[in-house]
């Protein structure tokens, strides 16, 4: 009910970030999330959860740019539904909501409108709330598609928020806090990357798992499956994202997640998937025989593969820029192309496009597998999270190749969040051969 993985204090300095950010003559206001439609369990929004840790739904909070004071707005007790028998974050305890979310003053919902009326300059995220597997992304897609439909049309929940206000507050001038608050999510404290670590942990174990429950015959979703059941056994609340459990064909769709295919002798299979682990997740992306042996072929595409990505990790460390890594690892990698015995071709083509490539270094992860930040925009420093996905192309055959870690910049390098997934070929062929959570279950 209540998160103890934060200080009040680090709530405290993340709020005064905003503080600095907004100036004294704004606030900032968010929403939380809705209660869930059905036999779901909640998940808070996560710029609201990262301000406060407040898990109570339909809540806001209202934070003072000019002195920092922070009030929550909460529900009655009478309109939660009671789950445990602790006491409620709810209006009526305020004292604990203070106490637990290190806020100034909690009050019912229905006085949010008074102190919204003495403002003048309220910040506001315009996007929708990134909840389980919902990034940045996601939100404007679903509200252009939403926009976009002459049988629809609808407003999403933010844009209705933001239209009352300035119906109801006319002289309101409304600006967009969503820039500000992925900017400030961007470095990630001790304490996030405590959180990020556990996650990448349950990712790693999930893959070796997966590894060794590959057989001819296994359909794509009992490897999501047998991954989930770690997840959920090593405290996790489910997956941070839709599985991509890429059979054979199915790998050339980047992001396929219908899982619904059965693995067939001499595919490749791609998973990549990962826990939500106490709000943070992590990234991972591996491929392994179906057949637990890699042809000529295969070994060759996705050793070298493979050895970029270590080409990659190697060179990541504060102060440099992505632009530098990415330039200094295609020119170690260019080497490594003219003595590396590719099938054709075609492939080595391939493999020799990777080095214009600019998407290797790829995307932020923390309480969103695609957080928001641009960490391509400035030198990369210690607490930053991102993958490592070297990617490669075959258009011809529409073949596609990868493998993917999460890392953190640390003071000296990087730490691999998820280095306990096997890596290299060998190994990953030595752990096929061991049995299976799925050998372990009757043929159905």
């Amino acid at each position: 009910m209540y998160q103890t993985d934060f200080t009040p204090q680090e709530f405290q300095a993340r709020r005064q970030k905003i503080c600095d950010a907004i100036g004294k003559n704004a606030v900032a206001l968010l929403q939380g999330a809705r209660e869930p439609k059905g036999y779901h369990p909640f998940h808070q929004y996560s710029d609201f959860y990262y301000l406060c840790g407040i898990e109570t739904p339909r809540s806001y909070l209202l934070i003072n740019g000019a002195n920092g004071r922070t009030t929550a707005f909460l529900p009655h007790e009478a309109e939660l539904e009671r789950q445990s028998d602790e006491e409620l974050l709810c209006a009526e305890n305020a004292k604990l909501v203070c106490e637990t979310a290190s806020v100034d003053q909690a009050l019912g919902v229905e006085m949010l409108g008074q102190r919204i009326g003495s403002a003048s300059v309220v910040y506001t995220p315009f996007e929708d709330g990134q909840g389980i597997g919902v990034n940045r992304y996601h939100c404007r897609s679903w509200a252009a598609m939403a926009s976009g439909d002459p049988w629809d049309g609808r407003l999403t929940r933010t844009t209705h928020f933001i239209d009352l206000l300035r119906r109801r507050f006319p002289h309101l001038e409304i600006r967009n806090l969503s820039p500000l608050l992925d900017e400030h999510r961007l470095v990630k404290s001790p304490a996030e990357v405590a959180l990020l670590r556990r996650a990448g942990e349950l990712t790693a174990i999930a893959i070796r798992e997966a590894i060794r429950s590959t057989r001819p015959g296994v359909m794509e979703y009992q490897l999501d499956a047998v991954m989930r059941y770690h997840y959920l056994a090593g405290g996790a609340k489910d997956r941070g994202y839709q599985a991509i459990i890429a059979g054979g064909a199915n790998v050339w769709h980047v992001h396929y997640s219908r899982n619904d295919c059965e693995l067939k002798s001499g595919d490749l299979v791609l998973c990549d998937c990962a826990p939500v682990y106490r709000y943070y997740t992590s990234d991972i992306g591996r491929m392994w025989p179906v057949n637990g042996k890699y042809s000529a072929v295969q070994r060759a595409l996705y050793g070298f593969v493979v050895e970029y990505h270590k080409a990659l990790l190697q060179r990541i460390r504060p102060g440099r820029m992505l632009a530098e890594i990415h330039a200094e690892a295609a020119e170690a990698m260019k080497a490594v192309a003219g003595r590396w015995k590719f099938a054709s071709p075609v492939h080595e083509a391939a493999a020799r496009a990777m080095f214009e490539f600019r998407g290797h270094l790829s995307h932020c992860v923390g309480m969103s597998v695609h957080d928001g930040g641009g960490h391509w925009a400035r030198p990369l420093e210690p607490g930053i999270v991102f993958t490592v996905d070297p990617q490669m192309f075959i258009p011809d055959e529409k073949g596609y190749v990868r493998v993917e870690d999460t890392i953190v910049v640390t003071e000296n390098g990087i730490e691999n969040l998820t280095a306990k997934a096997p890596l290299e070929l060998d190994d990953m062929e030595t752990l096929w051969r061991e049995k299976g959570l799925l050998q372990t279950f009757p043929p159905a």
